[in-house]
């Protein structure tokens, strides 16, 4: 089943995308892979399985490229910071080994907690949208815990 996709008032583009974790996987496999150096200014988060959603609190997702890579943070509502990270290259062993951009947020100005996450992200619309899964390090192993979307802001 591909999804539809519609224009939105908040976003530039939007994908209605399944909820069914076999459905999400064959997008997230069959989408392309971003290049690190592509990521820059602010998309809309929002959590398409397992967790809550933040979206009503404006979560957003802020790229700075420079220093020869791209890091970024979090945002709720207005200006709430958390969640710093970097992006590199890496592979999603649990699904192919497909190639991705990985959002790692082992940073010392984050949390114990914080520091275990590492988000892997492949393209669905270059620039507009992209679909992540989330992950979380527990006892030395890293665990699926969910897919993202992420959509250009503005």
């Amino acid at each position: 089943m591909v999804p539809h996709t519609k224009a939105g008032r908040a976003q530039k583009y939007r994908m209605e995308f399944p909820k069914d974790h076999k459905e999400l996987d064959a997008l997230f496999v069959n989408a392309t892979t971003p290049e690190v150096s592509g990521f820059s200014g602010e998309y809309f988060v929002d959590m398409l399985t397992v967790l809550p959603s933040l979206k009503r609190l404006s979560h957003r997702k802020v790229f700075y490229p420079g220093n020869g890579g791209v890091s970024g943070c979090n945002v709720l509502f207005k200006e709430r910071k958390w969640g710093y990270f970097y992006l590199e290259e890496g592979v999603c062993k649990e699904l192919n080994s497909v190639p991705v951009v990985m959002i790692n947020y082992d940073r010392p100005e984050n949390t114990f907690i914080t520091r275990r996450i590492r988000d892997y992200v492949r393209c669905i619309r270059t620039g507009e949208l992209y679909l992540g899964r989330f992950n979380y390090i527990l006892m030395g192993a890293q665990r699926f815990s969910g897919y993202f979307s992420l959509s250009r802001a503005g």
